[in-house]
């Protein structure tokens, strides 16, 4: 829990105006698929997600207001008045349910004070999915926000310009440890020796990327024997078009209709030059600018 107080009261006492989010694009994405929310909310827990539709003004004190986003039920009925706050999160990042949890910690809490509810979730949507937390009310929290708006409001009631508090961390969601291995013989071994072996496996991932790039197009199977049994592999082509890597021969009934490569022009020679490359149908260039 930190902010800056001194541009929060100069709002507050009318010496400026609110900062121009029309154009930060993080928030209008976050407003533009905020009605996307309660779908998944409710796919996850199999109750109703409802908007919140109206603005909650704290019984003591008026100057704190809250606007939830969405309102649902706990446990397994939604008879009854919602009694869990669901705010509603877009994030193209790369941080964890636990990360963005914490991040919100506070503001969740801010509701759960002025509403008087005891939960919320946290409803986290990302391009490649959809996640919920769970935030329990922590009065111990509440009480410490409450104190820290107390002084702030006395700023402002009072007209006298304020300095910044003190920040105050929010817990930790993760409840995942984090283990050192070291005194484990047998994983600190198997560490090693890939880190010896890294320079080889790299190798050996950039070889299998290349040898994809040049399966043909219309090919269902690609292979080459080897001079020894074993020695051989082969790309094979699902109906999907995927491709995976395997080692060995290819299925006998393949071999049966297998026919040699050969270049749409002139064979390029094992190492070519570009122009040869080019020539020879492997690739085109492109001109772009950045």
């Amino acid at each position: 829990m930190a902010g800056d107080w001194l541009n929060l009261w100069r709002e507050k006492t009318g010496r400026s105006t609110p900062a121009d989010l029309d154009l930060v694009a993080a928030v209008q994405i976050g407003i533009a698929t905020e009605h996307l929310h309660p779908r998944f909310v409710e796919k996850a827990t199999g109750l109703p997600c409802v908007p919140a539709e109206r603005t909650w003004v704290h019984p003591e004190h008026e100057w704190m207001v809250a606007h939830p986003d969405f309102l649902t039920w706990e446990g397994d009925t939604d008879t009854g008045e919602p009694d869990t706050l669901v705010e509603a999160k877009f994030t193209g990042g790369f941080q964890t349910d636990a990360d963005l949890a914490q991040r919100y910690h506070w503001q969740v809490q801010h509701q759960l004070v002025v509403t008087g509810l005891d939960r919320a979730m946290l409803s986290i949507l990302r391009p490649t999915g959809h996640a919920l937390v769970r935030v329990p009310r922590r009065e111990a929290d509440c009480g410490r926000l409450m104190e820290t708006l107390n002084a702030f409001w006395w700023h402002v009631a009072n007209d006298v310009e304020p300095g910044d508090p003190l920040p105050a961390e929010a817990p930790a969601y993760e409840t995942r440890r984090v283990v050192d291995m070291a005194r484990h013989n047998r994983f600190a071994a198997l560490a090693a020796e890939l880190v010896d072996r890294r320079a080889a496996a790299l190798a050996v991932r950039e070889a299998e990327a290349a040898l994809k790039a040049l399966m043909p197009a219309d090919a269902r199977i690609a292979f080459v024997a080897g001079d020894e049994p074993g020695r051989g592999l082969y790309l094979a082509r699902d109906r999907e078009g995927r491709l995976s890597l395997r080692y060995g021969a290819p299925p006998r009934r393949a071999l049966d209709t297998a026919e040699p490569w050969r270049p749409a022009t002139a064979d390029p020679s094992p190492d070519p030059s570009l122009d040869a490359v080019l020539s020879g149908g492997w690739g085109e260039g492109r001109d772009e600018r950045y």
